[in-house]
């Protein structure tokens, strides 16, 4: 049992199941692998939305970065949801073009991003669909065998080629008008809790990505600050 595992029994999620379920497998082994495995799973799961919704437009660059900042695309989906996506793809970009350290923690956010979207999918467009939450007790704890080198030289997980791909989401595209015409009544009838991102801790592992993408050596170039009370010669707060 993993988090993703409800996509696999899904034939429409058949584009982008099997990247969630390997970006997760992964994880024990390497947080690295799992944060580029999540941003190949993002990227075929919004272009599985663009294949499924005609009501959000094609942007004239069909790059990740464009598809997310589509204003049809980008408005469709709640904020808070919207906002997770670049840390997923900062994160994904920072394993494989840097020699920077992706910790398990920012692995795992990565991971709980990428159930939070997926999910979105499932409750405007799936057949079937029933509110989950992400519970990182289900990450699978056996590690298996990664060759890390690969992020360098394939910077994803997939074996797909592009003409599978497309293949996949002209299948989609044919459903299109059902998709589309479906997805108001689903978000009327049910029920979808995008999670806040206020919590501090959380904010500042995204700023934190922004800081390392630049260069910023966290082993010696950044000393944590922390609050301080009674200034007045009193003892402080470490």
């Amino acid at each position: 049992m993993s988090n993703f595992e409800f996509l696999t029994s899904k034939t429409e999620y058949e584009l982008f199941a099997v990247a969630c379920v390997e970006a997760e497998k992964v994880l024990t082994s390497s947080p690295a692998m799992s944060a580029v495995g999540a941003r190949k799973a993002l990227e075929l799961a919004v272009k599985w939305v663009y294949s499924a919704d005609n009501s959000i437009s094609i942007p004239y660059k069909d790059n990740l970065q464009s598809l997310i900042h589509e204003p049809s695309f980008r408005f469709a989906l709640d904020s808070k949801t919207w906002g997770k996506m670049p840390f997923i793809i900062k994160l994904g970009n920072l394993s494989v073009h840097t020699d920077k350290k992706v910790s398990k923690s920012d692995a795992v956010l990565s991971l709980q991003g990428l159930f939070e979207f997926v999910e979105w999918i499932d409750y405007c467009y799936g057949n079937d669909y029933q509110e989950r939450n992400f519970d990182e007790k289900l990450i699978p704890g056996e590690k298996v065998a990664v060759d890390v080198s690969k992020i360098k030289e394939q910077e994803s997980l997939l074996s797909e080629k592009e003409s599978e791909i497309k293949a996949l989401r002209e299948k989609i595209e044919a459903m299109s008008a059902t998709y589309t015409a479906e997805k108001g009544q689903h978000k009327e009838e049910r029920t979808f809790t995008a999670k806040d991102l206020s919590e501090f801790k959380t904010r500042k592992r995204y700023i934190d990505v922004d800081l390392k993408l630049l260069g910023w050596d966290f082993d010696h170039d950044v000393k944590e600050e922390f609050e301080v009370q009674n200034m007045d010669g009193k003892s402080g707060q470490m």
